[in-house]
């Protein structure tokens, strides 16, 4: 049992070090997804109607 103990205390703070990072990317890739997604609903992002139309 002390083993396993001290497995989990030597990689604990390891993965949780992993899982903080991908959370915090997560996020800041639907802060980002998110962003682009109001810019194109609010039609900022779009190409105007004339270039669309031409090409």
């Amino acid at each position: 049992m002390d083993k396993f103990r001290e497995m989990v205390n030597i990689h604990l703070p390891m993965t949780l070090k992993v899982i903080n990072t991908v959370a915090l990317v997560t996020i800041a890739l639907s802060a980002v997804c998110g962003a682009d997604s109001l810019k194109e609903m609010s039609g900022k992002g779009a190409a105007p109607a004339m270039i669309t139309e031409t090409n």
